[in-house]
This record gives structure tokens, C-alpha cells and sequence, in this order.
């Protein structure tokens, strides 16, 4: 199993944006939309074997968690297009009106749960996982040697993880990079993906 937490900062957590202008109207949701075509998407196929949280924290009623479950997710849900997936995530923000604790989560498609969690749950809720943070000026990537299974990798959007994040997930995870450059969120994802298909870890 392959987990990836993606902190995003000012996404907005209501279906209040315009599907005309993402970038301009929904705290750059598009930018979730391509990570979670990284995650999941293959060229003919569709990775069953991974596990998204995305934390919303912006505007109008933060924090909002969904958690896009590779296995569970049914052919036609989840597409590689940014408009559909973007209502998706529209829909699922929409029907956590009624969630009122952390503890509770609702699946609002097969697959796509959505619940009240901070980004501080989901590290927690994680922690069985070998978790790391990939961050610049970390361990190089091809130097970490990664167990055989269960890998979870933590990743802001295009604001980052904040000194207070990095300082809170030193005690859980291992902080590792994939190059010297600041890359896009879904281009790391990618990258992730396929250096651990190419080591064979599921």
C-alpha cells in the first residue's frame, strides 16, 4: 500500500468555486485535481494499490479531509480530467455539511470518504505507516531505503509544508527529497510512483 497526505492550504472547502476558473476561485484545487491523476492514473490502467488524503483548509469551513481509496474506487468515478474530478471534489466537500467530529467520516462515492480531520489526524491516524516528507534539502530519494511495503509520503501544495508542519512531523516521519529543485506537487507524486514500481514495492 502506497499513502500519500497532501496538506492544501487554501483549498476551498465548499462547492463555491467556478469549474470555468479553478486557478482563480477554489484556492488552486486544480492543483489537487493533477495530483490525484498522478496518484491513481496509469496509461490503460488504474492503481488500486494507492491512497490519497488531501487536507482543504481554506475558505469557508476548514479543515475538510477526503480520502480517495484506490481499492475501493469504481471505474469512472475518479478520471484524469481536471473538470470532473474538481466537481467530484465539489460533491464530496458539499456533503460533509452535516460532519460534525473528526472521528466521523462519510463515503460519499464508492471509495471517496470525507470527514473533518486536520492534517495533524491524518499524520496521526498514519503512523503505522513508514512515513515520509518529501521536502527540499532532505535525504536524497535513491539513498532511503524503503521497506518492502506500507510507505506513506506527506507533500504541501504550491504554498508548502510550514516551519510549524516540518517541526510537528519530525517526530513521526523521514524527511527525503527527490532532487535540489522545488518541484509540482504532482510531478513528485509521479516520480514517487514510479521509482517504486521500478524497486517493486507495492
Amino acid at each position: 500500500m502506497r499513502v500519500f497526505i497532501i496538506k492544501a492550504n487554501e483549498a476551498h472547502t465548499d462547492f463555491d468555486f467556478s469549474l470555468k476558473d479553478l486557478p482563480g476561485t477554489s484556492g488552486r484545487i486544480d492543483l489537487i485535481c493533477r495530483s490525484l491523476n498522478a496518484a491513481f492514473h496509469l496509461s490503460h490502467s488504474f492503481r488500486k494499490n494507492v491512497r490519497v488524503y488531501v487536507t482543504f483548509l481554506g475558505p469557508p469551513d476548514p479543515p475538510k479531509t477526503i480520502r480517495f481509496e484506490g481499492s475501493r474506487i469504481k471505474p469512472k468515478i475518479l478520471n484524469p480530467d481536471e473538470l470532473s474530478t474538481a466537481k467530484l471534489i465539489g460533491k464530496a466537500l458539499k456533503a460533509s455539511g452535516g460532519i460534525r467530529g473528526p472521528s466521523q467520516e462519510v463515503e460519499v462515492f464508492p471509495g471517496v470518504f470525507v470527514s473533518r480531520m486536520t492534517f495533524e489526524d491524518v499524520i496521526r491516524k498514519n503512523t503505522r505507516f513508514n512515513l515520509y516528507v518529501l521536502e527540499e534539502g532532505g535525504e536524497d530519494l535513491f539513498s532511503t531505503k524503503f521497506p518492502r511495503d506500507n510507505v506513506a509520503f506527506v507533500l504541501g501544495d504550491h504554498i508548502g509544508l510550514s516551519r510549524e508542519d516540518l517541526s510537528f512531523l519530525e517526530g513521526f516521519a523521514q524527511r527525503i527529497s527527490i532532487g535540489p529543485k522545488a518541484y509540482l506537487t504532482s510531478h513528485v507524486i509521479s516520480f514517487v510512483n514510479i521509482y517504486l514500481d521500478r524497486l517493486g514495492i507495492p
